[in-house]
């Protein structure tokens, strides 16, 4: 009798405990909202070059910080929306698409600078650093003093290491969190690389911009960067559906009477 009252409680802590995992990951994927950048409020500003935030290409080049000359970009992303699904999260990432690395060739040498398809998607390893900006990114002045004060000198809102073309997630659970409890007027990032290997390289990512050739015939589909608080939701349901599966499938052992 002892052993069946055993068997019955520890069925059914093992249920509760199902539910309650269950409970758990619902109450988090509550949180998963998804908040991206505007169409035209994601952009770089070339240093090199002065030249205005782009606000229309497929992609957002970031250089790394310090090359000779401020031939580099740095890159900026508005959030200037409602980030009310967001609150309460634990977690807060901010989800980045690499498209490529970008290996550029300076000079006049025989050497022809590489184009886009030819622009290596491994083999990189690139720090890129997150701040978030007191105030608007302005539309003229960028230059290397301004990053070093804006971009460089504060304390980062989160970092993240590109090896290879894809996702990657960023952690800025602070700076959104202070952004929501603030109800802050000014939600921006700009970015700039702090660290890589080779030095010479920079990244493309990705933005809500489709790229389309001559015809407008679509080449890639658009890879907006967003902010979510769970970095990869299916494997959050495949863990959760994992464990109900077990229970359910769970068999009670005989007993006599």
């Amino acid at each position: 009798m002892c052993a069946l009252i055993l068997s019955l409680m520890m069925n059914i802590n093992l249920r509760r405990a199902g539910f309650s995992l269950l409970v758990l990951l619902t109450s988090q994927v509550a949180f998963a909202g998804v908040v991206q950048i505007t169409t035209t409020a994601d952009g770089y500003k070339y240093l090199g070059a002065p030249a205005p935030a782009n606000s229309s290409n497929y992609y957002m080049d970031v250089g790394l910080y310090g090359t000779p000359g401020d031939h580099y970009s740095v890159g900026f992303a508005k959030f200037n929306t409602d980030l009310s699904s967001l609150s309460g999260a634990s977690n807060i990432f901010l989800a980045i698409n690499l498209r490529n690395f970008v290996e550029p060739i300076f000079g006049n040498g025989i050497t022809n600078q590489p184009t886009d398809t030819q622009y290596p998607t491994s083999g990189g390893n690139f720090t890129l650093k997150a701040t978030a900006l007191t105030a608007a990114f302005p539309s003229s002045g960028v230059n290397g003093t301004w990053v070093q004060n804006n971009v460089i000198i504060p304390t980062a809102a989160g970092t993240v290491v590109f090896q290879n073309a894809g996702t990657h997630y960023m952690d800025i659970t602070s700076t959104v969190q202070n952004w929501i409890s603030t109800s802050a007027t000014v939600k921006e990032l700009a970015f700039v690389g702090i660290a890589s290997t080779p030095n010479t390289w920079s990244l493309q990512i990705g933005t809500l911009e489709d790229q389309r050739d001559l015809d407008s015939n679509l080449i890639s589909a658009a890879s907006p960067m967003y902010l979510t608080a769970i970095p990869e939701p299916s494997t959050v349901t495949l863990i959760s559906l994992g464990f109900l599966s077990i229970l359910s499938q769970k068999k009670r052992k005989p007993f006599c009477c």
